[in-house]
């Protein structure tokens, strides 16, 4: 039953500006039941086809323009290199899996969020589309994104305040920012395969049908409260599981 919350919880806050990994440091530590990296790629899973069905219209329509299927293609790969360079260099599972300070870690890092998500919405609106986007926009929200492997970042939050402070409209910085999600959430979860000795089980299937549910819900969410200007709620809502994590890590003390 833990895992199936865990699951929602994964669905709903991979999209939303919350950071996942930040809910599930914390809500696994209110449980005594601490996931390790390897399920939490694993749940990361389906939110991955979250935005394959999302948006299987717009991605399809790639495909039916090879000029514009090559710049998107050169746009991700350039927006995915820095965190996976990080990831490779930087020991993220072992701060994850054995920090003790991992709580605070994701206190700090949701307060960083919060900040960024305030300061973002004195912005407006740009203009740019993807195809206005350059190799230089898609690096600098690249290394926006790399940040998001610490607990309490949220992936889909700091590329999208990245984007829109780039003049990227609203609507183009999600879909931008769930597209880099793709091959950054697979590749994340097939390093962890390869680095794990954990077995895959069936019990953990369920999890992952809930987290790609949630998932969808998620993001007509965040449309939503972006396109309206509210992600203000986001920021006091990072503030909250900021507090929170601190609290857990003084209890659990």
């Amino acid at each position: 039953m833990e895992n199936i919350f865990l699951g929602i919880i994964q669905g709903i806050t991979e999209f939303l500006p919350v950071s996942s990994s930040g809910h599930l440091v914390v809500f696994s530590n209110l449980f005594n039941n601490s996931l390790n990296t390897y399920e939490i790629a694993f749940l990361h899973l389906g939110t991955l086809f979250s935005i394959v069905v999302f948006y299987y219209k717009e991605i399809f329509n790639y495909f039916r323009d090879i000029k514009e299927l090559l710049k998107i293609t050169q746009l991700i790969i350039v927006g995915v290199l820095p965190a996976a360079a990080v990831g490779l260099l930087l020991p993220i599972e072992e701060l994850i899996d054995s920090s003790r300070f991992i709580l605070i870690i994701t206190f700090v890092s949701y307060c960083f969020l919060a900040l960024i998500l305030i300061f973002i919405e004195k912005f407006d609106e740009g203009q740019k589309t993807l195809s206005d986007l350059t190799l230089k926009n898609a690096l600098y929200i690249g290394l926006a994104q790399s940040l998001a492997l610490l607990p309490g970042i949220s992936r889909s939050g700091i590329t999208l305040a990245t984007a829109i402070s780039l003049k990227v409209k609203k609507t183009e910085a999600i879909f931008f920012s769930l597209l880099l999600g793709i091959p950054t959430i697979f590749g994340a979860w097939v390093l962890t395969f390869l680095q794990s000795d954990n077995q895959i089980e069936t019990s953990f299937l369920l999890p992952v049908v809930v987290a790609f549910i949630s998932g969808l819900l998620a993001i007509k969410i965040l449309i939503n409260f972006t396109v309206n200007s509210k992600l203000q709620i986001f920021a006091k809502y990072c503030l909250f599981m900021g507090i929170l994590s601190l609290v857990t890590y003084l209890v659990n003390l």
